[in-house]
């Protein structure tokens, strides 16, 4: 009997940090993820916290210590939990970024996942109507005469054969 093992949950395991050095390691394991998307944060918010200080010197001074982890520790977790459409919110703000830029800046339109050109054109133009004339060089006049050869049909309601022209029929004649 065959075993299938799935493997899906190991192999998304996220990646974790817990030996800094060679001397020392952190008692628990941190995602290597969020953790670089707090310092990213804290740069963010220590940058902005100083050019609002150039302007308000005494701002933030009781909470500055709240500003500078607290902030972007409550961003690190809403990043983490957050994901549209089943994505990374990083790749889903690429993603929308990339449809802005190439699909809705230049105005394309799409039909059946293939992008149609002559929508865009403001005047359509349509061919000239043409008669249709049977092989007779008749014209027809209803649309379901055709000059076409009609199947045998016996009682039991089965096609036994093609009818032959009544008259044989020249190529080349007039």
């Amino acid at each position: 009997m065959r075993t299938v093992f799935n493997y899906r949950k190991a192999l998304r395991e996220p990646k974790k940090v817990q030996q800094l050095t060679a001397s020392y390691s952190l008692p628990i394991p941190f995602e290597l993820i969020p953790v670089i998307n707090f310092f990213i944060f804290m740069a963010m918010t220590f940058l902005v916290g100083q050019i609002i200080r150039m302007g308000f010197p005494h701002a933030f001074e009781r909470t500055f210590v709240m500003w500078l982890i607290g902030l972007p520790l409550a961003l690190t977790i809403l990043v983490t939990k957050i994901k549209p459409e089943g994505k990374n919110i990083y790749l889903y703000f690429l993603d929308v970024a990339k449809y802005y830029v190439q699909i809705k800046l230049p105005k394309k339109r799409f039909c059946n996942d293939r992008e149609v050109e002559w929508m865009s054109d403001s005047t359509i133009q349509f061919k000239r109507c043409v008669k249709v004339v049977a092989k007779k060089r008749e014209y027809i006049e209803n649309t379901n005469e055709n000059d076409e050869k009609q199947s045998i049909v016996n009682k039991n309601g089965r096609r036994v054969g093609v009818l032959p022209y009544q008259e044989s029929v020249h190529s080349h004649a007039k």
